[in-house]
């Protein structure tokens, strides 16, 4: 079988080819460029001085601990994210809105008569920035604020002293220091 098969290759091969080769003229060939597209990111956030000023405080006091400047800055970092319109309209951020509304309670004692006084108390505890807030107006105008962060305390009391005056008390404590003022506010 090998013999035949050997055999029947060298008569093929032996034989002259019938094919013929025509040259062709030459035609030119153009070559086919396609333009380059760069996809613009429009994924990647890009950051601006002002954005890095929202974050970074610029308003450092001599002194300050490494851990202070550090907490400041992921503070504001943490807010700015936090209000983003992307955060907000997602679920976690109406939830947390959510959240906020239900923690703010408004309580009004009606006066009893035409010429009497309205109290009014507006509580308010707003967990994500660790501030509480208690404002009375009746009497006279008066409000409590504790900031959880900075451990602080303020207490102001505004009374109308002329049509365009206001007499202010108010008294401040923070881990450093205990502030008491009085101070005359107009308005114009």
């Amino acid at each position: 079988m090998k013999r035949v098969i050997c055999v029947l290759f060298l008569l093929m091969s032996s034989h002259p080819c019938l094919a013929k080769v025509v040259k062709a003229a030459k035609v030119p060939v153009k070559p086919v460029l396609k333009r380059l597209i760069i996809p613009v990111d429009n994924v990647t956030p890009t950051i601006t001085k002002a954005d890095v000023a929202k974050v970074i405080p610029l308003d450092f006091k001599e002194g300050e601990s490494q851990s202070t400047v550090l907490t400041r800055i992921a503070d504001r970092g943490f807010s700015l994210w936090f209000n983003s319109a992307a955060i907000k309209s997602s679920s976690l951020g109406r939830m947390a809105e959510n959240a906020q509304e239900k923690l703010k309670t408004d309580v009004v004692v009606p006066a009893n008569s035409d010429h009497g006084v309205s109290h009014k108390f507006s509580f308010r505890l707003e967990a994500f920035q660790a501030l509480a807030k208690i404002e009375y107006t009746g009497w006279l105008n008066a409000s409590v604020l504790y900031d959880a962060k900075a451990a602080a305390s303020a207490i102001f009391f505004k009374d109308k002293v002329f049509s365009d005056k206001d007499l202010v008390v108010s008294h401040t404590a923070n881990r450093e220091q205990d502030l008491s003022m009085v101070a005359l506010a107009w308005s114009w």
